[in-house]
């Protein structure tokens, strides 16, 4: 990274930053990740690009989800979440769709994360597009955990009607603290 900082390269460099923030998140380097994370966002706003700020802002949010800081995690996501449908950017939104999944399972409530999970998968499948392969495993993990959690069946029908929700609808259970699954 420190060539691209010579080379005065800042969407780059935010890009590598990001990149090596979700390595060390994931590998539990959380003072590295949060180092690096910082640096995508004091870039993206150096030269004002919403998508690259939304993006911090949400890594950042998930970093303070796996630190246990849930309120710092929520304000951090609700601020990545206005970015991210300001970029109109489905990767960021469902992004954003995920960490608030995991949210919800940190704080409990594993219906709810498993709707926001499918709503995070939903409109990245319609668009024929995947998970960033570097932010696969974690997904992967969080479904399994949610789904055992639940139990198989449950959590396969959550999932599923969460996959089915439109934008709206999907923001509107990040915004109503108990949805009502039932109907699901």
């Amino acid at each position: 990274m420190e060539q691209l900082h010579r080379q005065d390269e800042p969407f780059l460099t935010a890009l590598a930053a990001f990149t090596a923030g979700v390595a060390e998140t994931t590998v539990g380097r959380y003072d590295d990740a949060l180092r690096h994370l910082r640096e995508m966002r004091d870039l993206a706003e150096r030269f004002d690009n919403t998508w690259l700020a939304a993006g911090s802002r949400v890594q950042v949010g998930a970093l303070a989800a796996v630190r246990g800081r849930l309120d710092e995690a929520s304000a951090l996501l609700d601020e990545g979440l206005a970015l991210s449908l300001a970029t109109h950017n489905t990767h960021n939104v469902s992004l954003c769709l995920i960490t608030f999944a995991r949210l919800a399972f940190v704080e409990g409530d594993p219906e709810r994360a498993a709707l926001l999970a499918g709503a995070a998968e939903g409109p990245r499948r319609r668009a024929g597009l995947r998970a960033w392969p570097m932010l696969r495993r974690g997904e992967a993990e969080l479904a399994a955990q949610i789904r055992q959690t639940l139990g198989a069946d449950r959590f396969d029908h959550v999932y599923a009607a969460g996959s089915r929700l439109n934008q709206r609808e999907a923001v509107a259970a990040i915004q109503d603290p108990r949805p009502s699954t039932e109907e699901y």
